[in-house]
Parts: C-alpha cells; structure tokens; sequence
C-alpha cells in the first residue's frame, strides 16, 4: 500500500446515544450500548502510533465520534492528555476534531472544547424536519439550536451537517439564513438508506434530482450573496473541479489507505459510517500493526464495492471515483452519483461565467492557482 503522511483516524469510545434519530446510519449502534474503558482507549491510541510509526506518518488527526461522544466528557481530558503526551513523545503531529449531536453542547463542556478541539466543533442537524428525536420520540432540534447559539455567543466555532429530508427540501432559503446568521459553514446531506432494501417513498428520502435542486438553490444563495458566510465545503468542491482532484474522503480512490475507524471491541473499520461485521477489516486488540498492514483486508473490501466501469467514461472521474465506497459496499451502486454530476454541472456553469472552465487548474502553479481563485471569490 502507499506511504500516506497524513492519517485520519475516527475513535468510537461508546456507541452509546442520548438521541435516537431515525435517520442514522448507526441508529441500531445505541441498542447495542458498547463502550470503551480508559484502558482500551489506551491500547487503541498505543496501536494508532505504532501504526503510523510503520508508515511513516508524520501527522494525524484524531475524530473522537459515537455514538455521542460527549456522553464521555468527563474522562476526555484525561484521555486527550495521553494522546497528545503519546504521539508528542515520537514527534507526530496530532489534532483532536469531534462530532456531537448538540444535546450536549453546553456551558459544562466548553473548557473542553477550548482546551483540546481548538475552539471548534462539528455538530449535526435536520432545520425544520422531525426526524431528529430522542428515544421516547421527543424532537430535539429546539434544545439543539438553543445549544447551537450559546456556543457561538461564548465564541466557539461550530460546523455542521445538515440533513435534507421531504420536510424541509422546500426551505433551503430559511436554512440558507440560518446559517449565514451564525456564521456557519455547512454540508447538505441526503439521508442514506442503511441498507439497500430501503423504502424510497419514505418522507425521510429525497431523490437524487431533488436534492440536487436543493443543492443547486444553496450554492446559488451562496453565490450571490455579496456577504456569505463561510462555506470550506462548498471552496473544496470549486477547488476540485478546476484542480481535478478529491479533496474529501467519500470521493478518494481508495479512502481505506488514509482513513480507519476503531470501535469497542477492538474492531476495525475503513471510516465510521461502516458498522456491519462483514466490513471488518482488522482488529486493534487481537492484531498487531505490522498483522495489521499485512492484511489484505482493506483491498478485499474495496474489491467488494469496486468503482463502476462506467465512471471511467465520467468527465468527472478523478474527483470522485465512484463516490463513497461505503455507499457502493452497502447498496451496490453509487448513491451519489446523479446527485454530483446534476449539481456539479451547474457549479461549473457558474464557474464558465467567471471565465473559468473545468479542470483548468490542472497541472499550474501555485501563483497561478492562487491568483485564479483569488479572482474567483474576489466580491
């Protein structure tokens, strides 16, 4: 496998869930309740370093995920500390990132933002839907945006994923404004379907032409909006189509080279969003890393969910390659793919009327890369 000097590792320390959306991927995850004590933790991070030791990795980035990962908040610095002590002692650079669902984001947990996430956090969120609900069925998304506001106030830089659902795929303006509001930069997502037996009518699904419209309408709000907020998602995708590069994991050619995640138990999976036994492809607690590396595990399962042939004949090709290898594992087909080639195509149509064109970047300096985007997001 390729030498990778950056390595982004998702931590799954509980599968615990103090919400029980219906949309998650990992909806049943909180059923099983499984979660890992210090000393597991411990032999994971033990495990990641002599890992990357072996590949060479200078710099990793560590996802503390869930479940809810701030139901452990009062071990987390405890837990951080060795981390950052551990990788510190062998001269790794190492970043702490995390993804809550909000209910926690309170006053009591800020100090641990601040000292260890770098004053950010990623959060996640379906605007004007009702999907979004703790176990007995009550909605949570009030007591989230209540969350979401006093964070900002206290000066904590919030993130998030925002799910589209038939509920509010005709309020993108309304959900546009609330994010330039606060400031936030924000990823549209389409629910994706656990399994490939989903139903479609389900009001919890858009189809790939709706939510491309509902792309469409956000990036053009955004792009014609002389003070936008700040949108990384929406700059990476540009980027991409004049660079003719992924810069995203779920469009890499092989996400699994850079990208693990290790969950109770000692499993090992290629990112977070695969939990089903036959996506394992490694064990952090029966296996060393140099087993690990051995393996083919990881090409095992990429040639389970090969990237279609078709995509070869794709002008996009080389900034997705079949899209999310999860998707293509799970469903057999790339769920995003009408989704990306119907938005992507009105991006660059957008992109012509700033005199650019597709891929045009491909291969140029860093001055002249530079001086076109500069251009580009000139306001």
């Amino acid at each position: 496998m390729p030498t990778y000097k950056k390595l982004f590792v998702t931590i799954k320390a509980t599968l615990k869930c103090n919400l029980g959306c219906l949309y998650c991927y990992g909806r049943d995850n909180h059923s099983i309740a499984r979660e890992m004590d210090d000393e597991e933790i411990h032999k994971a991070l033990l495990f990641i370093l002599e890992y990357a030791k072996l590949k060479g990795v200078n710099n990793i980035t560590l996802c503390w995920h869930g479940g809810e990962p701030f139901l452990l908040a009062k071990r987390m610095p405890a837990i951080l500390d060795f981390a950052r002590n551990l990788f510190k002692s062998e001269k790794i650079d190492c970043s702490f990132v995390t993804q809550t669902n909000a209910v926690l984001l309170t006053p009591a947990n800020y100090d641990l933002i601040k000292n260890y996430f770098d004053n950010s956090v990623g959060v996640s969120l379906d605007l004007y839907s009702n999907f979004r609900t703790f176990p007995n069925g009550q909605l949570s998304s009030d007591i989230v945006i209540n969350n979401i506001d006093k964070a900002i106030e206290s000066g904590i830089k919030l993130s998030c994923i925002n799910l589209i659902t038939q509920h509010n795929l005709h309020r993108i303006k309304d959900i546009y404004q609330f994010y330039k509001e606060r400031n936030m930069t924000v990823r549209l997502a389409r629910v994706f379907p656990i399994d490939k037996e989903y139903n479609p009518s389900d009001v919890m699904y858009v189809t790939a032409e709706e939510f491309a419209g509902a792309m469409n309408e956000y990036f053009d709000l955004w792009a014609n909006d002389p003070e936008p907020a700040s949108n990384f998602d929406i700059i990476h995708l540009i980027g991409d189509l004049l660079l003719g590069r992924a810069s995203i994991c779920f469009r890499e050619y092989n996400c699994t080279e850079r990208y693990m995640a290790l969950c109770p138990g000692g499993d090992i999976y290629s990112c977070a969003e695969f939990d089903v036994p036959e996506s394992i492809i490694g064990n952090f607690l029966t296996q060393s890393p140099q087993t690990f590396i051995a393996s083919d595990a990881r090409q095992l399962l990429f040639k389970k969910a090969p990237i279609p042939e078709k995509c070869k004949s794709c002008k996009y090709e080389t900034i997705c390659y079949g899209a999310c290898l999860r998707e293509r594992f799970m469903l057999k087909y790339p769920f995003r793919c009408e989704t990306n080639k119907l938005h992507w195509d009105h991006v660059v149509e957008w992109l012509a009327t700033k005199g650019c064109s597709l891929f045009m970047l491909r291969g140029k300096s860093k001055d002249e890369i530079v001086d076109v985007m500069t251009k580009i997001f000139n306001r």
